[in-house]
């Protein structure tokens, strides 16, 4: 019996958004059934789903990939490619594109259009392929004609919505709706159940849960995805979490971009109060500054393992204590390991023992959590609660605030008269970043005029601190992994207000957990006892530093103690 020849479907959607529809099913029966007629062996496992105008998918998409495996033998001599039309295997410049066309000709692969039937092969005449030239460049004339079209009129849609107008966003966020009113060419816009998702991310976010949990706790809980026709699995993805966490839309702001060059830059200034706010901006900004520049990519676990993240130190090489769990099923524990020993096999930091009960330091911590408030209270209150030192920090924000505006009025007086493309594009760049950073000194100078006119409030707060403590721990036997987990995390941030350090001596069994600042150090042994304590406040900085270099602390470590005890001794 016969080899029956092998044949591709080039399936290529011009647009993403016709795979809502049928456009991808429609292209695959239409080739499926060609191949049954021709008594061809179909293969529809390469397909390219991305856009083919600029060509970038010569190289790395499935045009690319096709010709690759066709150059290295992989798709046989005598093969068929089944394309719907010319204008769908490319619509790059016509000259590369007819390259590609002869290219594969020349390689011995048969080329089908199934909309008229033509069959191209290396031995055809040279009439058909005069003829496939100018199909190829009528389709990319239509192509670029199309394409300058619909930018033209995104354009003036992005330069209406800046002068005020509700104009429809393609690329809309799919926590808003957005309806036409009327026949009229403005559009309302309303929040839609997928706002909860927004306003739950940022909850999360805010008690000190990262991007990788709180997509743990919304796939957990079946949260709907946004895209669910894109997103086949129905999972949510850091990335996604993390972009929202960034996006101003949330607080209903609309920044206005266009592509420049290939490069998205701002068009105009961005408008506040565009959309409706999902959330609000104190909660927003609040966000912004709690996230840190470099996130931890560790995963916290489903009840947020350690109370002390970003808060740990090897006191042998200095390097952050990474989380271990023993391996027994009756009765697991947790130990602090050297993250440095794990990365490297040992090579730079081989301590022995190599682990510490983090179980039984936890609640040493826990059980002295008052004595670490009374300490941290005598030590900070009057640094922490100074309204001097708040209206000073308030001053210099609005200083700053100043700074950046009078800044971004000068940077759009040198774009007005700036006549270089490449100069206003870098400019259009440089006055985004700094519209953003005078947003951040907005919110900040709002959140320094909040703790001002509730100084008392923030004093009782801190005076309670061991108190709230306590209520979120009666929950941890009860409460769901999600409710656990933002209440750990919650006992965190409240422990991070006055707990700066642990340290962990592997050679010794000995926990250092410093307090205020370095400025009181309790030294708890392997199972939870409590060794010694050792009070800063009443000693010379000198000392300090001795036992502080004892227990191996580095030089920054070492002036960030002295920059606290010195701030502690001129406020007593």
């Amino acid at each position: 019996m016969a080899i029956r020849p092998k044949a591709y479907s080039y399936i290529r959607i011009s647009s993403k958004r016709q795979l809502d529809g049928d456009g991808l099913a429609r292209q695959l029966a239409k080739a499926r059934e060609y191949a049954a007629q021709h008594d061809l062996d179909l293969d529809t496992e390469l397909q390219d789903v991305g856009s083919g105008y600029h060509g970038k998918h010569v190289k790395f998409g499935a045009l690319g990939g096709f010709l690759r495996l066709v150059e290295q033998g992989k798709v046989p001599a005598g093969s068929w490619l089944l394309v719907e039309s010319l204008d769908r295997l490319s619509r790059e410049d016509v000259l590369v594109a007819q390259g590609q066309f002869i290219d594969l000709l020349l390689a011995g692969i048969t080329i089908a259009t199934l909309l008229d039937g033509q069959v191209y092969h290396k031995d055809r005449d040279d009439m058909q392929l005069i003829m496939s030239l100018a199909y190829m460049m009528r389709a990319n004339d239509e192509s670029s004609t199309k394409s300058k079209r619909a930018k033209a009129k995104i354009l003036k849609r992005k330069e209406q919505a800046l002068e005020g107008e509700k104009r429809y966003n393609v690329s809309l966020v799919h926590w808003i709706d957005q309806n036409r009113i009327g026949s009229s060419h403005d559009y309302e816009f309303t929040l839609n159940d997928h706002a909860k998702t927004v306003q739950r991310i940022y909850e999360l976010a805010d008690s000190g849960i990262g991007t990788h949990s709180i997509a743990r706790i919304l796939n957990q809980s079946d949260t709907p995805v946004f895209r669910p026709k894109i997103n086949v699995k129905n999972q949510w993805r850091d990335a996604t979490v993390a972009a929202i966490l960034r996006d101003e839309t949330c607080i209903g702001t609309y920044k206005v971009f266009q592509t420049v060059d290939s490069e998205r830059l701002p068009l105009g200034e961005p408008i506040k109060n565009y959309y409706p706010a999902a959330i609000t901006e104190e909660l927003f900004w609040r966000v912004q500054r709690k996230r840190p520049e470099h996130p931890n990519k560790g995963n916290v676990g489903k009840r947020f393992a350690n109370l002390f993240p970003r808060r740990t130190a090897c006191a042998h090489c200095g390097s952050a204590l990474k989380m271990v769990t023993s391996l027994s099923q009756k009765n697991p524990r947790n130990y602090f390991t050297c993250s440095n020993r794990v990365l490297t096999g040992g090579r730079d930091c081989n301590t022995e023992p190599k682990t510490f009960r983090y179980d039984e330091l936890e609640a040493a911590v826990l059980m002295y959590v008052t004595d670490f408030h009374k300490a941290a209270h005598e030590a900070l209150e009057t640094r922490t609660y100074d309204l001097k030192q708040i209206n000073t920090e308030l001053n210099a924000a609005q200083a700053k605030r100043r700074d950046f505006e009078q800044r971004i009025a000068n940077l759009r007086d040198d774009l007005e008269t700036e006549n270089d493309a490449e100069e206003r594009a870098y400019g259009r760049k440089r006055l985004a970043e700094l519209r953003g950073k005078r947003e951040q000194q907005i919110a900040h100078i709002a959140e320094l005029q909040k703790q001002i006119s509730e100084a008392d409030e923030h004093r009782q707060q801190l005076a309670t601190v061991n108190e709230r403590i306590a209520m979120e721990r009666l929950t941890w036997s009860t409460g769901t992994d999600e409710e656990v987990l933002q209440s750990r995390s919650r006992v965190s941030r409240a422990l991070a207000e006055f707990i700066t350090k642990v340290q962990v001596d592997f050679v010794q069994q000995q926990a250092a957990v410093y307090v205020a600042g370095y400025t009181r150090i309790y030294y708890f042994k392997s199972n939870g006892e409590l060794a010694t304590t050792v009070n800063g406040t009443k000693m010379a900085f000198a000392a300090v530093e001795k036992i502080l270099r004892a227990d191996g602390a580095h030089e920054a470590t070492i002036a960030q103690a002295k920059e606290a005890h010195a701030k502690i001794k001129a406020a007593v």
